[in-house]
């Protein structure tokens, strides 16, 4: 559940960023991609919410384990991608051009992706099917940042 906590954090941070720098776009085909890709990430959230309801706090791990893992997984989040919606906003406000905000974007998909291969590896049955499917999408996001870059 904790690991599925980080990761709807990583959600909202996207939903932050992807909504900040449509409201910048100079194009209104760079706008409407960044307001999808926000509106997804929403959806995304919703996923994980249900995910950690269904999880608990039940250890698929043991305690020492599961320690290590919180710790790496929480340094990932830390270093690579938005921690919390302020510093989603706070590098939305730095960005000065659409190739920019699409670069920024699709570095924060890749390292979002990463991430999700790490709590589907902390998930069990049927729920890692529900992560492998939002893996895909996140790989459909970067396609899509690609190609409009």
């Amino acid at each position: 559940a904790d690991a599925v906590e980080l990761a709807m954090g990583i959600e909202d941070s996207g939903e932050a960023f992807y909504r900040a720098v449509a409201k910048k776009a100079q194009t209104l085909e760079v706008r409407v991609l960044f307001e999808d890709l926000a509106d997804q990430e929403v959806k995304h959230r919703a996923l994980f919410a249900r995910l950690g309801q269904e999880l608990g706090d039940a250890l698929l791990m043991s305690p020492e384990e599961w320690e290590q893992y919180q710790d790496y997984l929480q340094a990932t989040v830390q270093s690579a991608l938005f921690e919390g919606p302020d510093r989603a906003l706070a590098a939305a406000e730095t960005v000065t051009d659409e190739k920019e905000a699409l670069r920024m974007a699709l570095g924060f998909e890749k390292e979002t992706i990463l991430f999700f291969y790490n709590v589907r590896d902390v998930v069990t049955g049927g729920r890692k099917e529900t992560i492998d499917r939002i893996i895909a999408q996140e790989k459909s996001h970067v396609r899509r940042l690609a190609g409009m870059l």
